[in-house]
């Protein structure tokens, strides 16, 4: 990165708390000077109404103190294996992704301090259950977690039990949930498959996948669910999942492959979960509380399959939040490209699938949005490969970074951060697919995490990342508001976040060559009609009857009125 690139986006994050549209991030060099970006300008007199139902679970507006909780969920994903070394006696030396694989539980126990200095209030780690002893020979497999020999152990590799329960001690101490990664649907073929209880796992070399079986791996099984006359290998699950609320007192589950599970057994499952959750209690950030009891699943397809496999129906819920993965492949498409190439640089493409989100989903589901994960390309990456494919002129890597940070934190219901995405991470020389080993697209997000040392650049996003949580901490509008459409279109996106008297505006210009001047009437805000930039704590000036809002392109804003502004800029 030249040295210009790097002072621009540093001189304009440390004066306004956004970065302009300067620079670029991903080392592909310099670009030639673009043409001055055509002005589309925009005069906001009323607002579309009626483009969102706000049907769903979190844009309620609800006053209940578990909504609250639920819809306030800021998640930081931890790959334990690849995160941090704690304890170098232990470590697996082998795994799938760039890592050198040394992460254990200790590792996440010496980094405690710097998540929550991040402003979110939960982690989850990926599987901790036994997936290999000390002192068997190891493949890269066993290193994820993700197909366990004992269910109810912990992985000697990772840590022992009482290093598990040191960890949820602690980070409950500084005020974060944990959940840990349960997969109820594959395991080895070693598995030990009975439970502490005595009930017994079925099992099967036939797997269900999304939308259709197919048969396991070698040294791999399935769970049975269907086994004739038998409800083993749901009460194993059962035993499982409560286990670990009864024992270490963790605060819910992420599902891998949730579609694996029948939706009437989620439905037997998250309210075993939540039962058991009512009489745990501990310490959380000085009040005594009980495990919030939530379970998200992981069913990476269509919305309506989402339903059938995942949320079930208003009378027989299965479960009430899953990743909302067509959002995300939205926000990638209209800032970068998706994992494919394919990309749609449109305001439009985020509207339509948050419109599909509430056509297809239950009124009581709660879409955690998310931005990535250890199974997708990093987001710096696609930028990368947009820039390479010739989807994008120009990469302006931290702008784009910042923006899709942005849209994610104004999102009603959970979300989730993959760790490093809060620094603007990426993989080096990574943009198009290698196809080799470590640099597969479904693992090269796996990589060391990071701490200190940041370049300018990114310590300026990770300033604006904590920003961003600490605006939704603090304004239920943002994570659990109704929405409203303002305008968008190829070059906006923009909505309005409402609860009680607190208001919040963002406007998003997705364009590299277009320069958005949005004309919003001073009668909209209400309020006194005063309006406020939320990450600078700035005054927004009217000129006659209208605030004046100047997009640059691939720019945002965040506004808010003057109930918002008093609980984020009161100091």
């Amino acid at each position: 990165m030249t040295m210009n690139k790097l002072s621009c986006a540093l001189i304009t994050a440390l004066a306004s708390l956004s970065l302009s549209a300067c620079g670029g991030g991903g080392g592909s060099g310099g670009n030639p000077e673009p043409p001055e970006p055509e002005v589309v300008s925009y005069d906001i007199t009323d607002l579309n109404k009626g483009f969102y139902s706000n049907k769903l679970y979190c844009n309620q507006s609800s006053s209940d103190e578990k909504a609250g909780t639920l819809c306030g969920l800021r998640i930081y994903q931890i790959m334990v294996e690849a995160f941090n070394n704690g304890d170098d006696s232990i470590n697996y030396d082998v795994g799938y992704g760039t890592s050198d694989h040394k992460g254990d539980i200790q590792g996440v126990i010496d980094q405690l301090d710097y998540i929550k200095g991040l402003g979110v209030n939960a982690i989850w780690l990926t599987p901790v259950f036994q997936s290999a002893l000390l002192t068997d020979h190891t493949v890269p497999l066993d290193a994820t977690g993700y197909f366990a020999q004992e269910y109810f152990k912990v992985d000697p590799r990772f840590g022992s039990e009482d290093t598990l329960k040191k960890l949820i001690s602690e980070a409950h101490s500084r005020g974060m949930y944990v959940f840990l990664d349960g997969v109820y649907g594959h395991f080895k073929d070693n598995i030990q498959r009975i439970s502490e209880n005595g009930s017994i796992l079925n099992q099967t070399e036939t797997c269900q996948g999304s939308t259709e079986t197919y048969e396991a791996g070698d040294g791999t099984l399935c769970a049975a669910y269907d086994f004739p006359g038998s409800t083993g290998t749901e009460d194993f699950f059962k035993d499982v999942a409560t286990y670990y609320i009864k024992e270490y007192k963790i605060d819910g589950w992420r599902l891998d492959q949730a579609y694996q599970v029948p939706v009437g057994t989620w439905e037997d499952f998250r309210t075993a979960v939540e039962n058991t959750a009512s009489g745990v209690t501990y310490r959380l950030d000085n009040k005594t509380v009980n495990p919030p009891a939530y379970m998200v699943g992981e069913i990476w397809h269509s919305n309506a399959l989402m339903t059938e496999k995942g949320y079930g129906t208003e009378a027989h819920p299965g479960l009430k939040s899953l990743f909302n993965f067509n959002v995300r492949y939205a926000i990638t498409q209209a800032l970068a490209v998706e994992e494919s190439g394919y990309g749609n640089h449109t305001g439009t493409v985020i509207r339509t699938q948050l419109k599909d989100n509430e056509n297809a989903f239950p009124a009581f589901a709660m879409p955690n949005i998310f931005l990535g994960n250890h199974d997708l390309v990093r987001f710096g990456d696609l930028i990368q490969r947009a820039k390479k494919l010739n989807a994008i002129n120009r990469e302006l890597y931290w702008n784009r970074y910042l923006l899709a940070h942005m849209v994610t934190a104004v999102m009603s219901g959970p979300m989730t951060v993959f760790y490093g995405d809060e620094w603007g991470q990426e993989v080096p020389n990574f943009d198009i697919k290698k196809e080799q080993m470590g640099y597969y697209d479904d693992h090269v997000a796996r990589v060391n995490g990071k701490f200190s040392g940041f370049t300018e650049n990114e310590s300026n996003l990770l300033k604006l990342f904590r920003r961003l949580m600490n605006l939704r901490s603090n304004l239920k509008s943002l994570y659990m508001g109704g929405m409203t459409d303002i305008k968008t279109d190829d070059v906006l996106f923009s909505i309005k976040k409402d609860f009680d008297d607190e208001s919040v505006f963002f406007f998003m210009n997705v364009r590299e060559d277009k320069t958005a001047e949005v004309n919003l009437d001073t009668a909209i805000p209400g309020d006194g009609n005063a309006l406020y930039d939320l990450m600078t704590c700035e005054e927004v000036q009217a000129e006659g009857n209208v605030f004046k809002v100047n997009l640059p392109a691939v720019t945002g804003k965040l506004l808010g009125n003057q109930s918002a502004y008093s609980k984020v800029c009161a100091d």
